[in-house]
């Protein structure tokens, strides 16, 4: 199996992943294991084995945390990946089962079929962070005036790092752009398409919403809502009250016409799914099989060592 640079694994989970809080950048490294933008079983078992690390390096680099506050941060996580072994790894296990009995059936791919397993990765997504919420208001509830604005200012410069490398260019570009990253993430887990089948995933690409600006401003939205209830000092309560809106049903805080694009971008990448399976050969469809095995012992032998 090939392996991804940290840069077209950044990129892929931009393209790939719903922007959520940034303090919680640490559960997007979970989930980024779930949907495979990390290619490579090996690199997933030492990815998984040092996460606490990445975690706790991601979240102190928000904000100045005192002494106190880092302690209780080792704390969180530690406790917060012991429960993820336990708890979650058998889920993706599962997900990954049906994965490979969906590939293995031997019939063609439906929409509802690939539907069914987009909406329970959002549930896996959603179970992932839930526990994350009330350890996340504690430490939020905690920082001073100087913490909040520093944290505001790191919203602000990674948002605009965002926009620069997805936003800057015309559309034109960044649909060409997104169409090359689709091609090679399918790529390293089918092997490598003919010219034909290229032109046609590009097209496919090509022809999909582009919903990156909506995900961006909804996430610069909810920051500055939460900025300004740190600010105003809200009860524990109400930042609880807050995240899991925005974390659990984001839709419901979106404008109608906000949801209806995205609800278009979902159905048509459900629809794209559908479409490049057909086009792959039995050879390709034989290599997913695989590559999927491959995750699926992976994950096992994380779960049985935990």
């Amino acid at each position: 199996m090939s392996y991804l640079s940290a840069e077209k694994v950044n990129a892929l989970g931009r393209f790939l992943l719903v922007d959520v809080i940034h303090i919680l950048i640490m559960f997007k490294f979970i989930t980024a294991l779930l949907l495979f933008t990390l290619s490579g079983c090996s690199l997933i078992s030492v990815g998984y084995n040092h996460a606490d690390t990445y975690l706790r390096y991601n979240i102190n680099g928000y904000t100045s945390f005192n002494a106190a506050q880092k302690s209780q941060i080792e704390k969180e996580v530690d406790t917060y990946m012991q429960w993820h072994r336990k708890q979650m790894l058998p889920e993706y296990i599962h997900f990954l089962t049906q994965t490979k009995q969906l590939t293995q059936s031997g019939a063609a791919l439906k929409r509802e079929d690939v539907t069914r397993l987009r909406i329970l990765v959002k549930s896996l997504y959603s179970r992932t962070l839930q526990p994350a919420i009330a350890p996340t208001v504690q430490l939020l509830k905690g920082l001073n005036a100087a913490q909040i604005d520093e944290l505001k200012n790191s919203f602000a410069e990674k948002n605009a790092k965002q926009r620069k490398t997805d936003l800057a260019e015309i559309i034109g570009e960044r649909l060409k752009k997104r169409a090359e990253k689709t091609v090679d993430y399918i790529e390293d887990f089918v092997g490598h398409f003919s010219d034909k089948q290229l032109a046609n995933i590009r097209g496919m690409s090509y022809s999909l919403p582009y919903a990156t600006e909506l995900y961006l401003s909804f996430r610069e939205q909810q920051q500055a809502r939460l900025i300004r209830l740190l600010k105003n000092q809200a009860t524990e309560q109400e930042i609880a009250n807050f995240l899991f809106a925005w974390l659990m049903t984001p839709e419901l805080n979106r404008s109608t016409q906000n949801q209806a694009t995205l609800l278009a971008f979902e159905n048509a990448a459900d629809q794209m799914i559908v479409d490049i399976y057909g086009v792959l050969t039995v050879q390709q469809k034989i290599t997913l099989q695989k590559n999927i095995d491959k995750y699926l012992m992976t994950f096992k032998r994380l779960a049985e060592n935990s």
